[in-house]
């Protein structure tokens, strides 16, 4: 099944290949018949794809006899435009899927990621969510001002050390925001990036394991970039905000995720090679986390627990002194303020 499903996403490589070369010409053209020869399929099944990157935003020129030649690119994510803005060499993001509407980047992704053909590093984005999801199974609002995208993540980690992953992605999302903006972003414990005291990101690593050892991961990273502050459903306009709506300014949408990527990749390799992971980390963490110092609620699966939260372990556990003076070290949860 999921071999089957891999292959209705194989055009866009020809589509990618197509990109790629007017995106090298520089406002140049581009004859037809050098495209049909680079990717081996007809001028009209060329113009066919000409015809889906209009679709997708962006402008192409085409005149008889001096072929294509592209005016305006659209800031969507996808790989022959996310790649440029990479390291070279860079894993994560080394092959880019992207749809424009879909269900959820991480359920879809996890179907791919049956196929052991899908390689590390795989990253499947969206224009617009229709059943993006949260924890605890919420739904994620993801109009499409905002940068929603799931990479796939095949690395031999240890499944006791897979925690990590969501705390070094919330350091990488942190980076990668404040490259573009001087505006705070808070960190809230496990899995959420705050500004202005409201949600601007949401994180959800979902795996499959084999015993002891993680098969892979797909990591969801939710970004409200360049959502109006007005266009926030009523339940949400208290607790969520954008980067926009933050900062007063709009994001790069697409140089945001290859910033985010870039400051993961070292993080996800030293993981995996039984490195420090989270702990090389972790006092950038704590100096970024908003949650820490605080009287708070922890809804965890065992129940309600209210504290004051001290510190955070190496591993990523969160540390609260209750107010009956116990000490407890909670692995997962979901902190209410």
């Amino acid at each position: 099944m999921a071999e089957h499903a891999l292959t209705t996403w194989e055009s866009q490589d020809l589509r990618d290949r197509i990109l790629e070369r007017l995106l090298d010409a520089e406002g140049d053209w581009v004859s037809g018949a050098e495209l049909s020869a680079i990717t081996g399929v007809s001028r009209t099944a060329v113009w066919k794809h000409i015809q889906t990157l209009e679709e997708l935003g962006f402008t192409v020129e085409a005149v008889r006899h001096r072929g294509y030649r592209l005016t305006h690119v659209p800031d969507i994510v996808l790989e022959p435009l996310l790649r440029r803005r990479l390291p070279a060499g860079c894993a994560l993001g080394r092959r880019v899927l992207y749809a424009p509407v879909i269900g959820s980047t991480n359920a879809t992704l996890a179907h791919l990621a049956q196929s052991p053909a899908l390689p590390h590093g795989t990253v499947l984005a969206a224009g617009t969510q229709t059943g993006g999801r949260g924890r605890r199974g919420r739904s994620w609002f993801s109009p499409d001002t905002g940068l929603w995208f799931s990479v796939l993540i095949r690395r031999q980690i240890p499944l006791s050390r897979a925690a990590e992953i969501t705390l070094l992605a919330s350091v990488a999302v942190r980076r990668a925001i404040l490259r573009q903006t001087d505006a705070p972003v808070q960190i809230k414990w496990p899995n959420d990036l705050l500004m202005d005291e409201r949600k601007v990101c949401g994180i959800l690593a979902e795996l499959r394991a084999d015993g002891e050892e993680v098969q892979h991961v797909v990591l969801g990273i939710g970004i409200n970039a360049n959502v109006p502050h007005e266009a926030f459903p009523d339940e949400l306009a208290n607790i969520a905000t954008s980067i926009l709506a933050a900062s007063g300014r709009p994001v790069h949408r697409t140089q945001l995720a290859a910033d985010v990527l870039r400051e993961l990749e070292p993080m996800v390799e030293a993981l995996a090679m039984g490195g420090a992971g989270f702990a090389a980390v972790i006092d950038e963490w704590r100096s970024a986390c908003h949650t820490l110092g605080r009287d708070i609620r922890v809804q965890t699966p065992g129940g309600l627990v209210e504290g004051f939260a001290i510190d955070i372990s190496p591993d990523g556990r969160l540390l609260v002194r209750t107010h009956t003076g116990e000490r407890l070290s909670i692995p997962s949860g979901e902190v209410l303020f």
